[in-house]
């Protein structure tokens, strides 16, 4: 994915296509460092799941309490669990984004309060 992106503010949605938005990438495939990259996969199923989860609004919301200017080093995913993308998950990445969210939130205990400020503040990206 791009290394910079957006302005900073909290749970924002990750780059357009137009600029060029998180892609999954394939053997012989290189890039610069304009961009980070993230996990390596043996499944075009495990990297679709770790697509879906930096798409939820959980994770982006995390990603924003280190990322606070358009940089986006990987030390800025510090506060991001992570995640099992296999099929022994114990979340199912088969599920919408949405679905992933609420999964999230009963893994790790999030409050009603924290739910709904996630839920009313930060964009939804499919």
């Amino acid at each position: 994915m791009p290394k910079a992106n957006g302005s900073g503010a909290i749970g924002e949605v990750l780059s357009t296509q137009l600029i060029g938005e998180p892609l999954i990438g394939e053997p012989l495939i290189g890039f610069t460092g304009s961009y980070i990259a993230i996990g390596q996969f043996i499944s075009i199923e495990n990297a679709n799941a770790c697509m879906k989860y930096i798409k939820t609004k959980f994770a982006r919301t995390l990603l924003g309490t280190l990322k606070v200017t358009q940089d986006n080093p990987s030390e800025t995913w510090a506060h991001v669990p992570l995640q099992d993308f296999t099929t022994s998950s114990d979340i199912d990445w088969s599920k919408s984004i949405a679905e992933i969210d609420q999964q999230l939130y009963a893994k790790y205990g999030l409050s009603a309060v924290e739910i709904n400020f996630i839920e009313t503040t930060i964009k939804p990206m499919e």
